[in-house]
């Protein structure tokens, strides 16, 4: 079966946890699609201001051509911003074709809750016709593990 994870990353975390369920998805077939902020803190905060306000240019080419037709299982993974995702998620919502009558998981990282970000995403791919079919929350206040993130994608690979 094929997958796609889509996530948004600024200092790691997120990407850490995708990588982790990735590796645990022994029975699919796994491609990403990643927004990654990268260098300096502050060119970091920079871009995230950008992407924050809708400027989306940097990645328009990407986002652009994001298509899900060919996969038969959507994840999304989004860090916390206060009691929500970055504005990346609901621009990649908005630019995934074909994502109605597929099959979803979303997942959050967070520092202390991700809760209130987690429904909100739920939500929003469920408002496109796709089905939400499981959802997790990973926080940690300082170091972020693999552990449970690594449980939480073997679950996925026996359903």
């Amino acid at each position: 079966m094929k997958t796609l994870i889509a996530y948004f990353t600024m200092g790691g975390r997120t990407k850490k946890t995708a990588k982790a369920i990735a590796n645990s998805l022994t029975n699919y077939e796994v491609t990403f699609f990643l927004i990654e902020l990268t260098g300096k803190f502050i060119e970091k905060i920079k871009m995230l201001d950008k992407y924050e306000n809708g400027d989306f240019s940097a990645i328009e080419t990407e986002l652009n051509a994001l298509d899900v037709k060919d996969y038969d299982l959507i994840i999304i993974g989004m860090p916390t911003y206060g009691s929500k995702p970055p504005n990346a998620f609901n621009e990649i919502i908005s630019r995934m074709k074909n994502l109605s009558g597929k099959r979803a998981i979303v997942f959050t990282t967070a520092r202390f809750s991700g809760g209130k970000a987690l429904e909100y995403m739920k939500t929003k791919i469920e408002e496109v016709g796709a089905q939400v079919v499981n959802k997790a929350k990973f926080r940690r206040l300082f170091y972020l593990g693999v552990k449970k993130s690594s449980k939480f994608g073997k679950e996925i690979n026996e359903g």
